[in-house]
């Protein structure tokens, strides 16, 4: 993308988010259900609340009005229903992001200087989804690639859902570039799925995505049920988009994960655990979403990790709450030809983690938030894109204010103290989100 489309795209954000009073279109799956967004997100975008987890659980398929649902074939008896209006949402993204860190190599020098960046692209995207047909829903996205490889990157899921018991069981089938094993179904805003998550900048707030576990390429199928105190999902998955040149009866990787909710009195805790094991054999260009083009390697990569998380939300003094835990125990990629490798996802990797995270609304659109994450390296090849290859203390500080429904901005600053090799260092990030 040229840099006067970056440009443009930046002034247009700018624009949009300077005149909140006019700005009043809502998302797609508000349109959908005839709900504000605020119906299912807790604390402001994209956290869920309990009617966001069912309304994910259906597979997305809740609607206003049945009239709205029209047979896909005239005159059959199959109960196949389709939308009259199809759902689509666009959300524009401007953020800043600066970090103060000054490596030092052995000799005293700095190796990367303080810096800052303004991204326009990442996180700004086209999003399909709702519901496709009776019990069938799901969503599509072409969004800014985050790590910079390539422009835009596509995401998608479809799940088919149907009520059971006092919940729902479905079967989810995904495809992913960005956000994890778990992206097929995952309720909770611990940081497993990539967009649930409490700093909009997670390196250094959550433990799921410092470690790179709950982050990166993935395609998979997951069984879940779920309802009001119980989700349990299980799954298969492969850490890639791109099946060429991946033996896929040798790279499926089983995933699990069960939480159990129990509300106390105004409050309600989640207490979970999710593991992963298994191994991949594929090429390395396979591996980093390549076509392959040229003479390519196999390797063969062992990935492993388990942990466990909570999530505590009610009110303290009539101000709403929201608290994550998220603990990594291991987080382990074990790769037979490192040098082969390109991709950040998939480096080198023996890592643990621990974050805790609180958010308070003294008024409803506005959050302030505190993070802690303690990160323990122990053998990461080389220093990626989030994944450190040093010990680090993070403690982080943010604000975000819900100018409309649709409408958010974000401010985040963190404190990282790593181990000696590496000074102390300064991040801040900065985000204005419109979508309509």
């Amino acid at each position: 993308m040229n840099k006067r489309i970056r440009n443009l795209l930046y002034l247009s954000t700018l624009l949009l988010i300077s005149i909140p009073e006019s700005a009043n279109a809502l998302p797609g799956f508000a349109r959908q259900t005839g709900q504000s967004c605020t119906t299912c997100h807790t604390q402001n975008m994209p956290k869920l609340n309990s009617y966001g987890r069912h309304f994910a659980l259906t597979g997305y398929t809740l609607y206003d009005k049945e009239s709205e649902i029209q047979s896909l074939i005239e005159g059959t008896d199959v109960a196949l229903g389709l939308p009259a209006v199809l759902n689509i949402s666009a959300v524009l993204k401007a953020q800043y992001a600066y970090s103060s860190l000054q490596q030092r190599a052995d000799n005293g020098d700095p190796i990367a200087e303080e810096r800052g960046e303004l991204q326009v692209l990442e996180g700004s995207g086209l999003y399909f989804g709702g519901r496709f047909a009776d019990n069938v829903g799901g969503i599509v996205s072409l969004t800014g690639d985050p790590s910079e490889d390539r422009d835009v990157v596509f995401s998608g899921k479809g799940v088919l859902a149907y009520p059971t018991f006092d919940g729902f069981s479905g079967l989810a089938l995904y495809s992913t570039q960005i956000n994890g094993i778990f992206s097929g179904m995952e309720n909770y805003n611990t940081g497993l799925y990539a967009p649930l998550k409490q700093f909009e900048s997670p390196n250094t707030t959550n433990a799921a995505q410092a470690t790179g576990i709950g982050r990166g390429p993935a395609t998979g199928v997951q069984a879940y049920y779920g309802d009001e105190r119980f989700f349990g999902t299980i799954g298969l998955t492969i850490p890639s988009q791109n099946s060429e040149g991946i033996d896929a009866a040798a790279s499926l990787i089983p995933f699990g994960r069960l939480a159990y909710n129990q509300p106390i009195g105004e409050w309600n805790l989640m207490v979970g655990l999710y593991g992963l094991s298994g191994d991949v054999e594929a090429s390395d260009q396979s591996l980093d979403g390549l076509i392959i083009d040229s003479k390519a390697n196999i390797v063969k990569v062992h990935k492993e990790g388990y942990g466990l998380d909570v999530e505590a939300t009610g009110e303290i003094g009539g101000m709403t709450t929201m608290t994550t835990v998220n603990l990594v125990i291991k987080n382990v990629v074990d790769i037979t030809l490192v040098g082969a490798l390109t991709t950040p996802s998939l480096q080198q990797t023996d890592n643990q983690a621990a974050s805790i995270e609180f958010q308070i609304n003294p008024i409803a659109p506005l959050g302030v938030k505190v993070a802690y994450l303690n990160y323990n390296n122990i053998n990461t090849a080389d220093t990626q894109e989030f994944i450190k290859a040093y010990d680090f203390d993070a403690y982080s500080f943010g604000v975000n204010y819900l100018f409309r429904q649709n409408i958010i901005v974000d401010f985040q600053y963190s404190y990282n103290h790593p181990t000696e090799t590496v000074e102390y260092y300064h991040d801040i990030y900065v985000s204005a989100v419109l979508a309509f």
